[in-house]
């Protein structure tokens, strides 16, 4: 049984593990998914701010009125296998005095003459844009300073930091971004914005941006991955709870029939004690013997039936209370009468001392659940202690209530446990005999019977000296 229980705990485990890491990785997916998308946002919003920081330096240094002429040759190069294209460029400027160098005048005419190399595959728009940048670039050339400052007023949100690329980076496109390594959480995002193309130059814009964003987005994702891990934990807890019952449980089918044989015993053999005495038929002679015998053996039935009663109230699953029959009765003689009818095993010396109110009348009380309250007490008392054993018994009678006190110099019961003894089925982990027998329901009994009274019930104890159970029963009359 053990083994099968470790291993249904081995397997849980690790299919929540198992369970939980899907779960991570469904999630660092989603959240991977969720940084290019809105990478791809920031991307297109910092390339944005570029193409306004590139038409204000276009604006600057070509004006309305100025055109640009292209002329182009090709030249195959011998030795390799490529072919490239050297493009004239003939431009004609009319700057205005803002934009003119200090050299020229107002009615003067500008001719700059550009050698440009590119990649003769490329399309011809493609040719046109990198052409008009490096015009632009030649004449207003690109600052970072310029583009972060722009950068920061646009996109107030964002961290950047601008550098310049390697000089001659190669790129497919002209533009592109992707999230740094490293600095996925919190996200970095590098874009590569080339300000003159076709000479390959170009710079990084650093952006960063918080995580939050993104969980935000993802607040469906995570909620649900939340509940399903938290389901899973909850299922695997429950089981793992079932498991420790149903073992529990069984342990205590087991200790219910050691006990329940070592509590009818004492009844058992009380009865059959009392009935051979009724079968000697010289002893039968003695009539108040015999009375004796007799109510001694109604006595221990019905103590009997009481016990049998406890296990079924203190067991039953509907929680019903306690159904009492009070009736007058004395109780010094029902406390005399329990003391000299416990059973005391072997290998123990027990002395009693009691103390009662001089002149008790009769109170009015369940005679029967009364006897057992204090059977109860006395028991505990000579099974947590030692060889040598002594209970004191005391009754104090006022006019609220009768007062039972029980105390005896065992083991006694430690602060931290004081309070649990009273619980169903809680048996102490520091007990010094772990085969001493019981189910952990005398307390518990003894208190629902007090509180069937209307009474309630305390206990004082000291580890190593003793413990005193007091059980005050108001209104007995």
């Amino acid at each position: 049984m053990e083994k099968r229980i470790k291993l249904i705990y081995i397997l849980s485990l690790l299919s929540a593990l198992v369970a939980i890491g899907v779960q991570g990785y469904w999630l660092y997916n989603q959240y991977y998914y969720e940084a290019e998308r809105y990478a791809d946002e920031v991307a297109a919003d910092v390339l944005r701010v570029g193409d306004e920081e590139f038409a204000g330096r276009k604006k600057v240094a070509l004006g309305d009125d100025t055109s640009f002429i292209l002329g182009r040759n090709s030249q195959t190069k011998s030795k390799q296998d490529t072919v490239s294209r050297n493009v004239l460029t003939q431009l004609s400027l009319n700057f205005d005095r803002k934009g003119m160098p200090d050299t020229a005048n107002e009615d003067q005419v500008n001719i700059t003459k550009l050698r440009i190399s590119f990649d003769p595959y490329l399309p011809e728009d493609s040719i046109i844009h990198g052409v008009e940048r490096s015009v632009v670039n030649h004449h207003i050339p690109f600052r970072t300073e310029r583009l972060d400052s722009l950068l920061r007023e646009r996109l107030p949100q964002y961290d950047f930091r601008v550098s310049f690329l390697p000089e001659g980076d190669t790129l497919s496109r002209f533009a592109s971004w992707e999230i740094l390594p490293g600095h996925l959480f919190p996200p970095c995002l590098g874009v590569k914005y080339r300000y003159a193309p076709l000479e390959r130059k170009g710079v990084m814009i650093e952006v960063g941006f918080t995580a939050n964003s993104l969980l935000k987005k993802m607040a469906w994702q995570l909620v649900f991955s939340l509940f399903l891990i938290v389901l899973l934990l909850g299922c695997l807890v429950f089981l793992i709870k079932t498991i420790l019952t149903q073992k529990k449980l069984g342990e205590l089918r087991e200790s219910f029939v050691h006990t329940m044989i070592h509590e009818l015993r004492r009844p058992v053999q009380t009865i059959k004690m009392c009935i051979a005495f009724l079968n000697d038929k010289q002893m039968r002679t003695d009539e108040a013997a015999s009375d004796e015998a007799v109510q001694d053996a109604m006595f221990e039935l019905d103590n009997l039936s009481a016990y049998l009663g406890k296990l079924k109230n203190m067991v039953s699953a509907d929680g019903s209370a306690t159904l009492l029959h009070p009736v007058a009765f004395n109780l010094q003689e029902l406390v005399e009468k329990v003391i000299r009818l416990i059973h005391i095993p072997s290998g123990k010396q027990v002395t009693f001392s009691t103390a009662f109110p001089p002149e008790l009348p009769p109170v009015t009380a369940d005679p029967v659940h009364i006897a057992n309250i204090l059977s109860n007490l006395i028991e505990n008392a000579i099974k947590y202690s030692g060889p040598e054993v002594n209970i004191r018994v005391v009754i104090i009678r006022n006019e609220q209530s009768v007062v039972l006190t029980v105390a005896d110099n065992g083991v006694g019961i430690a602060p931290d446990e004081q309070r649990k003894v009273f619980d169903k089925f809680y048996r102490s982990a520091r007990l010094p005999d772990k085969q001493i027998p019981g189910l952990g329901l005398g307390l518990s009994y003894v208190r629902q019977v007090v509180e069937a009274h209307h009474g309630h019930v305390s206990l004082r104890s000291e580890v190593g000296k003793g413990t005193e159970v007091t059980v005050e029963i108001p209104n007995i009359r």
